[in-house]
């Protein structure tokens, strides 16, 4: 886009070659009085590109607040494992959200899978071992087979003559859909070194109690599968049809050549366990203990704590997303003066969208947290080591903020997240929304049918009781408690404390104000959008005008030169006459 003093400055210079003005700076000048309207809206805009630029940092930092904010909350349920047993023998733990305590283990012997392998007499394989895996295995015009894994998955396929090897049988088995992997090992040595494994894809016993079974089926044509007698691999009758088998006996089973697979054995705090997985995540709450190694004599001590280092990083995270907010802020709404002592406005001085969203986020991650009963341990995050500095931006005192959450790790979520008590065991709260109510609200579950309708009326909200009705044991709120959700498992009476921590408040304002096309930033940089082609129409069009105005001007000077020069030459005959 030109300016207005480009126009100016290229009017023809005539320098008054007969009436002695100076015409070019009388052309500039009246044109640059002309042009004030245009560099005020020249101004204008280059104001609103720079706020619309500022608000746009403002929003890329308010994002990066909330996402540190959402991930601050998962920092509180990490948890550190120690264990007695150092060079993580026979089990390893992992542990979130858990409760912090010791818990001893012992491992009698972990969990094993179901495996075909052949049978091996002083090194030699007696089955399952071929001197060549692509050679051909069966005599007949086909093959057929029936697979089972642990899982007790029965399937059945047939082996054509044109993928009549070991390397065929492998790969039919693994295509068959079973919940088993076959694999040739190559040994490299002995006159049958290629060597077919049958794997259960999962451990423990599963429904087969451990047995693999791998059978050759009579052909459809009712004739048998003649196989490569090294293999071993004996025959076995369906039941059902072979599209659709129903059961299997007989085989070459796990049991026979190879290893059944059997479940993890071990007891924890006393009481002995089986379980099908060595990777354990029901017995605790919130732990899963890896089984390594069976035959452990002794016993391993688990210790299980707050994860303080984790917890504190995570605050700090947000402490530094919302420092550097505020100093961006700071820097972009102060107004500096130029050496004429006229004021040079800051991008966002004086702008009100942005002013309001800074005390907002300001007021709601220092302040109290809202619906905390009166007796929680931890109602503002200044009870957790944060304190505000002289210029707004918050520091952390790092042994407060331990100590805070090694003493009630739950209290201090809840500052940080929407959270919701029932007094009665049958209503749970599973969260909340940002227009939810907070405090106390008392209710009745008034009906309640498992798996069917479920309604309830819940008082002291502002704008009187509200009746909610679900199914599935699910009540989704409205009115003052829009966004609320509820788990409901029975009639009854009680008391919900719904509460709202500051870290979720600050998270609800800046998703409502970052919305797209409804949030405020959306709205005060689409305004400045509008206003901008506004003024590029008017900037245009008065350009147009000056434009038409210097050759008017130029015209103007020109003719009078003309003028002049024709007088004084006429003068000039006069005189000489």
């Amino acid at each position: 886009m030109s300016s207005v003093s480009s126009t100016v400055n290229s009017v023809l210079s005539f320098q008054g070659l007969s009436t002695g003005i100076q015409t070019d700076a009388l052309v500039s000048a009246i044109l640059a009085q002309d042009g004030v309207g245009v560099v005020r809206m020249q101004a204008q805009e280059a104001q609103n590109n720079a706020t619309s630029t500022a608000l746009a940092t403002m929003k890329t930092q308010l994002n990066t607040l909330m996402v540190s904010l959402a991930a601050v909350q998962d920092t509180f349920n990490a948890r550190t494992v120690t264990s007695t047993d150092t060079n993580n023998t026979y089990v390893t733990a992992t542990a979130t959200g858990a409760t912090a305590g010791s818990y001893d283990l012992s491992v009698s012997n972990v969990a094993t899978k179901g495996r075909i392998s052949a049978t091996m007499v002083g090194g030699v394989p007696q089955n399952l071992a071929v001197a060549d895996p692509t050679a051909a295995i069966f005599t007949s015009p086909e093959a057929s087979f029936a697979v089972q894994g642990t899982d007790g998955v029965l399937k059945t396929f047939q082996l054509p003559t044109n993928n009549n090897s070991l390397n065929g049988l492998r790969d039919a088995i693994n295509a068959s859909g079973a919940g088993v992997t076959a694999a040739i090992v190559n040994t490299g040595s002995g006159a049958n070194p290629y060597q077919l494994v049958i794997s259960a894809n999962d451990t423990g016993t599963g429904t087969t109690n451990g047995v693999v079974t791998l059978a050759a089926i009579n052909n459809a044509d009712g004739t048998s599968t003649v196989l490569n007698p090294a293999l071993g691999i004996t025959g076995g009758t369906l039941t059902g049809t072979f599209a659709a088998p129903t059961g299997l006996t007989g085989g070459l089973t796990s049991t026979a050549s190879g290893a059944s697979g059997v479940n993890a054995v071990f007891t924890l705090n006393g009481i002995q366990l089986t379980r099908q997985s060595n990777a354990v995540s029901d017995a605790v709450d919130g732990i899963t203990f890896n089984l390594l190694r069976g035959g452990e004599t002794g016993t391993t001590t688990l210790t299980v704590a707050q994860d303080d280092g984790a917890a504190t990083a995570g605050m700090q995270t947000v402490i530094t997303n919302y420092n550097a907010l505020m100093t961006t802020y700071k820097t972009a709404s102060a107004n500096t003066k130029n050496s004429d002592g006229s004021i040079n406005q800051a991008p966002l001085g004086g702008d009100q969208t942005a002013s309001g969203i800074i005390n907002q986020i300001q007021s709601a991650l220092t302040g109290a947290s809202s619906g905390l009963a009166g007796n929680s341990a931890y109602t503002n995050l200044s009870s957790l080591g944060v304190t505000t500095n002289s210029d707004g931006t918050l520091s952390l005192n790092s042994v407060t903020f331990k100590q805070a959450i090694d003493k009630d790790p739950a209290a201090a979520l809840r500052l940080f997240t929407f959270a919701g008590r029932s007094t009665n065991g049958a209503v749970t709260v599973n969260g909340g929304g940002p227009q939810t109510f907070t405090g106390a609200v008392g209710f009745t579950i008034t009906s309640y049918t498992p798996g069917g309708a479920v309604s309830g009326i819940f008082t002291g909200t502002p704008n009187g009781p509200i009746t909610l009705t679900g199914t599935n044991g699910t009540l989704s709120g409205t009115g003052d408690l829009a966004g609320l959700s509820l788990s409901v498992t029975g009639t009854g009476s009680g008391t919900l404390t719904l509460s709202r921590g500051a870290g979720q408040a600050v998270s609800d304002l800046i998703t409502q104000d970052v919305a797209f096309g409804t949030g405020a930033l959306a709205v005060a940089m689409a305004n400045m959008t509008t206003q901008n082609n506004y003024l590029d129409a008017q900037i245009a069009a008065g350009q147009a005008m000056l434009a038409q105005r210097k050759t008017a001007l130029q015209n103007q000077f020109s003719q009078m030169e003309v003028t002049v020069a024709q007088m004084k030459a006429n003068a000039g005959s006069l005189l000489g006459a």
